[in-house]
């Protein structure tokens, strides 16, 4: 059974038990740098286990706006890696990022995560952004110390500054800032 309505279960081994106390306070946008299908992300994902660079992701999102589940929000994927040089002021190297955070990956065929987004990308994302707030209360908002929205290139400048790539953030938040008031 999948935290969000919709979505394809596709399970991988690649995650952390639990959160060590935390719970998620960020979601962190990715870009895949390859591939088109959420599908085919989340087999790589099961791929990489019992191997020396096991990957994952609480969620992968394809361009024909496919959501496919990999890792229970309850558990700490592996999708955000270290926190290095240059970080946003509110992460820490005292605490690994994937106990406080939710990953979302965007399927883009370019290695540079140089695409845009799918308008129908674009709308499952932004659907699954707002849920993933609403059931743990985190901002909709652009990150900062208190928690909220941004992009793998936060925590990792030195190895992920273009993840996600081009990514609809304004409209994203416009988006969450309207259905927010009107609900």
């Amino acid at each position: 059974m999948t935290d969000e309505p919709g979505a394809i279960f596709i399970p991988t081994q690649n995650h952390f038990f639990g959160r060590q106390g935390q719970r998620p306070r960020y979601i962190i946008v990715h870009g895949t740098a390859g591939g088109s299908q959420a599908e085919a992300i989340a087999r790589y994902f099961q791929s990489t286990e019992n191997t020396s660079n096991p990957v994952s992701s609480h969620y992968v999102i394809g361009q024909d706006g496919t959501i496919v589940q990999c890792v229970r929000e309850a558990d700490g994927a592996w999708g955000n890696g270290v926190v290095t040089a240059g970080h946003a002021p509110w992460w820490s190297s005292d605490l690994n990022p994937n106990y406080i955070s939710i990953s979302v990956e965007h399927c883009k065929s370019s290695i540079s995560n140089s695409e845009q987004l799918t308008e129908a990308q674009k709308e499952a994302s932004f659907r699954l952004i707002e849920h993933i707030c609403k059931r743990y209360d985190i901002p909709m908002r652009e990150a900062d110390a208190k928690g909220g929205i941004t992009g793998h290139f936060s925590i990792d400048p030195v190895n992920r500054a273009r993840c996600p790539g081009p990514y609809p953030w304004d409209e994203l938040f416009a988006t969450l800032a309207q259905h927010h008031t009107v609900s």
